[in-house]
């Protein structure tokens, strides 16, 4: 079989093992406990067998730090005598250990990894199409998205300093100051805001190479960014009575029991698993076009 044909059964493989991952998080019961890890293989495979930017490896390697990620996060074997399983690292009362910057690069490194990456190459990509996109809307968008993103911690970190303050007001028994907190969950934060950054810088450095599907793939790299605010702030020790508005984080870090739906995991992980994709379609099919107008006469 050419690679030609070998393509499109490659990526119905990734589809379909994709999809397969996604049932075991929407219902907490992995059929395949590694279908994460196999499709994303699969689209390296796909990746491998096309015309890919140069450098080649730029994108293989990308798709490897995925598997590596999802080979690491797999879902352990299901538990029959405990149906519920709380992923939510930090218990109540002191925190056995400081919050620290690493703890949101350990949930972030990897998309954050590959967003780096091909930013870094993408900006010496050739044009795949002409004409490219115009200067002024790209940055227009980039600004805008930019200003969007960062508001979303912004606001989450602004209450979580105002409930600390009038806390701390109310309260005259002597604690942490609010500083501090709001402090330790900034650098909690600092992970996942600067994947969403790198993520929109890539989306406007794909979109003036003329790669669309990459581009929005990259831009939905950006929306998977703002589950992991909420993800890193659940690693966060706060105290009693603060934190009443971080309800979504149980939704994105609690495995729910056997037979119920847990829509907003799946969502996240469906969300990061088509920017995955669409950014190794993109980039395959863009790698062709792009030495099209390479060698073409000026």
């Amino acid at each position: 079989m050419t690679p030609v044909r070998l393509q499109p059964l490659l990526l119905g493989t990734a589809a379909v093992l994709a999809a397969t991952h996604l049932l075991g998080v929407l219902f907490g019961n992995p059929p395949l406990r590694h279908a994460e890890v196999l499709a994303l293989l699969a689209l390296g495979a796909y990746a491998l067998l096309g015309e890919l930017p140069k450098p080649r490896w730029v994108v293989p390697a990308a798709l490897l730090v995925l598997v590596v990620e999802a080979y690491r996060t797999a879902p352990a074997a299901i538990n029959h005598d405990h149906d519920l399983q709380l992923l939510l690292p930090a218990p109540e009362g002191p925190s056995p250990s400081p919050v620290m910057l690493t703890d949101g690069l350990a949930l972030t490194w990897a998309p954050l990894a590959v967003s780096l990456l091909l930013l870094g190459a993408g900006r010496r990509w050739p044009i795949a199409h002409q004409p490219a996109a115009r200067r002024r809307p790209v940055v227009v968008g980039t600004v805008l998205a930019t200003l969007l993103f960062v508001a979303y911690p912004a606001v989450r970190l602004s209450e979580l300093a105002l409930d600390l303050s009038a806390r701390e007001q109310s309260n005259s028994t002597s604690t942490d100051p609010a500083w501090t907190t709001v402090v330790s969950t900034g650098s909690v934060l600092l992970a996942p805001l600067v994947l969403g950054l790198a993520a929109i810088c890539l989306t406007a450095v794909l979109f003036r190479r003329g790669r669309v599907i990459a581009a929005v793939g990259a831009a939905l790299l950006a929306v998977a960014a703002l589950p992991q605010v909420d993800l890193a702030l659940a690693t966060v020790d706060l105290p009693f009575g603060t934190g009443r508005n971080f309800t979504p984080v149980s939704s994105f870090v609690i495995t729910p029991p056997s037979l119920t739906v847990a829509p907003l995991p799946a969502l996240a992980a469906a969300i990061g698993l088509i920017a995955y994709a669409l950014l190794a379609v993109g980039l395959t099919r863009a790698g062709r076009r792009g030495q099209t107008v390479t060698n073409s006469p000026q």
